[in-house]
């Protein structure tokens, strides 16, 4: 009988030194992108926390002037739109920053409200270049910009680069009035 003799040969190619230092590149990179993403996602909770500074703050506060800042306030009065030189200038009075004391002081269309009626409310003058009066633009609407505050004849002005504008009293329902029968 014959014989036959079964001889291993080696089939897998021996590791090399290359491969640890390519799994460290990995490792690497995956680290960095894990860190891209918590900073983001930790930047982003914290703008997020401050949608807008009030207008007593910005006035107040000395660092964000001529830094561009959101601001919130009640539009007290009219808005004016001069055609010739299309800008549009408006009042807004402080409201306050907190959800809870918006409630606290019965919602926001009566927190807007008591805005424009005070007379000792801090009021801050708004500029908008190259933009007409929006629809929703009007006495007692909340105006939240973005721009930046500066000085204009010695006087602070918000010069608004975007606006955008709730209305309160535009979207509550009328209760109908139940006759008692």
């Amino acid at each position: 009988m014959t014989e036959l003799q079964w001889e291993k040969s080696q089939v897998l190619p021996t590791q090399s030194k290359a491969k640890p230092a390519g799994r460290w590149k990995f490792l690497i990179i995956g680290a960095v992108i894990l860190g891209a993403m918590a900073y983001l996602l930790f930047s982003s909770t914290l703008i997020g926390a401050r949608y807008y500074v009030t207008v007593d703050e910005l006035l107040g506060d000395e660092a964000m002037h001529g830094k561009t800042v959101r601001v919130s306030g009640a539009v007290d009065g009219d808005p004016v739109f001069d055609p010739e030189t299309q800008e549009l200038s408006f009042v807004v009075a402080n409201i306050p920053n907190s959800n809870d004391e918006i409630r606290e002081q019965g919602g926001l269309a009566m927190v807007l409200h008591r805005a424009v009626e005070d007379p000792t409310a801090t009021r801050m003058q708004v500029v908008a270049h190259k933009k007409e009066i929006p629809d929703l633009l009007q006495h007692e609407a909340q105006a939240i910009m973005s721009g930046t505050l500066v000085e204009q004849n010695g006087e602070m002005v918000f010069v608004a680069d975007e606006i955008t504008l709730k209305c309160p009293t535009k979207y509550e329902e009328d209760v109908p009035e139940q006759v008692a029968g």
